[in-house]
């Protein structure tokens, strides 16, 4: 079996250029989420584990459908319900065309958590993970940050001390901290909240037993 050290930089090497060549695609995205997102039974019936399909639901919901294409933007294009992007993503985790992986709702399921697992264990090495457990707020919205959290987070990317991610633990959770923002001022910070008390246990392999939803700041206890 290849190790995890390995695995890791064979995969994550090409996310790490995704998002240094896709800033834009934030932008072309946003006229695309009123038409985003797979329900838990669809990702169910492609084959997601049960426990993580609300999870994967919610990223989805965040990026595409199963037949989604990105608009092309300078020179990539995104495609299916996690958006993997050809400019490297794509090609790791996918060794056919982007019509067949268009075509392939259980080919965009084992891909993504794939890449899920590998983000995990990038943020499991430089400490992101131990973020579990303490408060974030954004925009008047607090929650307890949770294995999701992270991994929604980790849709920023994970990989080295550059992301978006590990500038904003360093800050001590400031979310206006410089490089905690991508391309289109989309707020780290969001992600993490918006993906907060999902089952992840399919991808990381635990339970962090944390149950709970975003709550508006002002019902948060002194």
């Amino acid at each position: 079996m290849t190790s995890l050290k390995f695995k890791t930089r064979h995969f994550i090497a090409p996310r790490r250029k995704d998002l240094a060549a896709n800033l834009g695609l934030s932008l072309a995205f946003v006229a695309m989420t009123a038409f985003a997102g797979e329900s838990a039974v669809a990702m169910i019936n492609a084959g997601m584990a049960a426990e993580c399909a609300e999870y994967a639901s919610n990223v989805s919901s965040s990026e595409g459908n199963f037949g989604s294409t990105s608009p092309v933007v300078n020179g990539t294009t995104c495609y299916g319900a996690f958006q993997f992007c050809d400019s490297g993503t794509l090609q790791a985790y996918w060794s056919g065309s982007p019509s067949e992986f268009l075509a392939s709702p259980s080919a965009q399921i084992n891909a993504w958590v794939k890449l899920q697992k590998n983000e995990w264990a990038s943020a499991q090495r430089l400490g992101m993970s131990g973020l579990v457990g303490q408060q974030v707020c954004y925009l008047g919205t607090c929650a307890t940050i949770t294995q999701s959290s992270v991994l929604k987070a980790c849709q920023f990317g994970c990989q080295g001390t550059r992301s978006k991610l590990y500038q904003l633990m360093k800050s001590g959770l400031d979310c206006n901290a410089p490089g905690t923002t991508d391309g289109a001022g989309t707020s780290v910070c969001k992600y993490l909240v918006s993906g907060a008390g999902y089952n992840v246990g399919c991808i990381t392999n635990s339970n962090d037993g944390i149950d709970c939803s975003p709550v508006s700041a002002a019902a948060r206890p002194e």
